[in-house]
């Protein structure tokens, strides 16, 4: 192999910085830096960093034209396949994915895939003023009226698809602002701007968004809104939470609250929710080992707060969310508490919180996802003190469409039943992807799982039966 010059590192905010603001950590690079780090790629004919893309993104070929400084050709090549790529490009575990499969990596640093992704969106969209693609003519089938459920990241993906293939697409939501999850990921690590110029992308398409509007019946968009298709998006947006002794106490929330309370305006909260302006003087604990919860460490961090502990009862090694999230929680001051469980909250006036009361763990034989067992460990409980504890446990799939809850919601997860391969749900003309089927995953997997979507869709459209699209029973009586 050639002589492999080190990674170019770009741009960031030191920590003493970034601690006062929610501005993004990393700058990016400028066009030589990216140009160097681009030729570092070694342009693989049988590429790994591909094959493990859940968007089947062709980075070798994307790559090669970065080396050459042709960025506007880089970036058609990158949405020939990725529906949103300036979202991915932040948001994806490159170091588990395309990173992590890079043949550089091997012996050497790997390449950035994912910064350079980013330049080259970022790039494109300032040479465009955000300018896209225009839909194609009127499909041979006629163009449709189609609806997607939810605003995450798998139903926009399924909108901009049915969109630019011709159809009338309406996506409707229940939060009173758009996007999904995609809303209350922390600004540091995704800017609101970015999301909103992806969403008025997909508005000049011809797509309309209605916030502020929950579907609870199916059946009622296809028999008496005139909708000929549907797409379910609504992801696992309910907290997991422990049955575990004063979890009822005040001082005590879900991930998705505390972000929502940080990054909402006090108008936009639901549920009488009071916004979080900063943590001054309070000792914050956040449980789990996600990237959720390195989202709440670091948000926490930057809200002031007098002490910031996270405590997951697995090690390091063994963490679910991304390696790199949990080096920045590390430099900015968190301290990370492994192979430790809660098992009770403690209240020293019987009604807020006080002390989270854990135990230590030890790691025993691999569990049926290949990860080594958390056991606890005799007399070793302790306590944590904690004004505030916020729970990040992961998510779970909400029961909604109370007239097909037993047609779509299966047991015992409630994830929705479609067919993994074209999301054909029991429901004729329904499909599903993304999170409410598979469980919690990457955001870069929902998108896929909407352009899967879209595409078999397409495919019902110009006259394949439903029977061939999906292996569930069909529900008869729907239209």
């Amino acid at each position: 192999m050639r002589d492999v010059k080190p990674r170019v590192q770009p741009a960031i905010q030191p920590v003493p910085d970034r601690l006062r603001n929610f501005d993004e950590v990393i700058q990016g690079y400028v066009l030589e830096d990216a140009v160097e780090e681009a030729r570092r790629c070694i342009l693989c004919k049988n590429a790994r960093c591909q094959a493990v893309c859940p968007l089947g993104n062709r980075i070798p070929q994307w790559i090669a034209e970065l080396q050459q400084g042709r960025i506007e050709d880089a970036y058609r090549i990158i949405r020939e396949t990725s529906p949103m790529p300036e979202l991915c490009s932040r948001l994806c575990p490159q170091e588990r994915l395309c990173e992590g499969a890079c043949a550089l990596g091997i012996k050497h640093e790997a390449v950035a895939i994912g910064l350079l992704e980013r330049f080259v969106c970022d790039q494109s969209r300032a040479r465009t003023n955000g300018g896209e693609p225009q839909p194609s003519t009127t499909p041979t089938t006629g163009s449709k009226r189609v609806a997607a459920i939810g605003s995450g990241p798998a139903s926009l993906a399924f909108a901009q698809a049915m969109a630019r293939a011709g159809h009338r697409v309406t996506v409707f939501e229940r939060w009173p602002k758009l996007g999904g999850v995609l809303r209350w990921i922390p600004r540091f690590k995704l800017p609101p701007d970015l999301l909103d110029a992806h969403l008025a992308m997909l508005t000049r398409l011809g797509i309309k968004f209605y916030a502020n509007t929950e579907v609870c019946w199916i059946e009622s968009l296809l028999t008496d809104e005139g909708f000929e298709g549907v797409f379910i998006g609504i992801g696992a947006s309910r907290p997991s939470t422990p049955q575990l002794p004063g979890a009822s106490l005040k001082g005590i929330c879900s991930s998705t609250e505390f972000l929502v309370r940080t990054f909402y305006g006090r108008e936009e909260l639901p549920n009488d929710w009071e916004p979080i302006a900063d943590l001054i003087g309070q000792r914050v604990v956040v449980l789990g080992g996600g990237d959720s919860a390195m989202d709440c460490v670091r948000t926490a961090l930057r809200l002031n707060a007098a002490a910031v502990t996270c405590a997951y009862r697995r090690d390091e090694a063994n963490m679910p969310g991304s390696n790199k999230e949990v080096q920045a929680a590390k430099e900015e001051g968190a301290n990370l508490q492994w192979l430790t469980a809660p098992v009770a909250f403690q209240s020293d006036d019987g009604r807020s919180v006080s002390q989270v009361e854990c135990v230590r763990m030890a790691l025993g034989p691999p569990d049926a996802s290949g990860r080594r067992s958390p056991k606890p460990m005799p007399n070793s409980a302790f306590r944590i003190d904690a004004d505030l504890v916020v729970l990040a446990f992961g998510y779970e799939v909400e029961s909604v469409f109370d007239n097909e809850h037993f047609f779509l919601m299966a047991p015992p997860k409630g994830t929705v039943r479609a067919d993994p391969n074209t999301g054909a749900t029991p429901l004729r003309g329904v499909f599903a992807g993304g999170d409410c089927v598979t469980g919690p995953n990457l955001v870069c997997a929902a998108a896929r799982a909407g352009l899967s979507a879209a595409q078999h869709m397409l495919r019902y459209f110009a006259g394949e039966p439903w029977e061939a699209l999906t292996a569930a029973p069909v529900v008869a009586s729907q239209a």
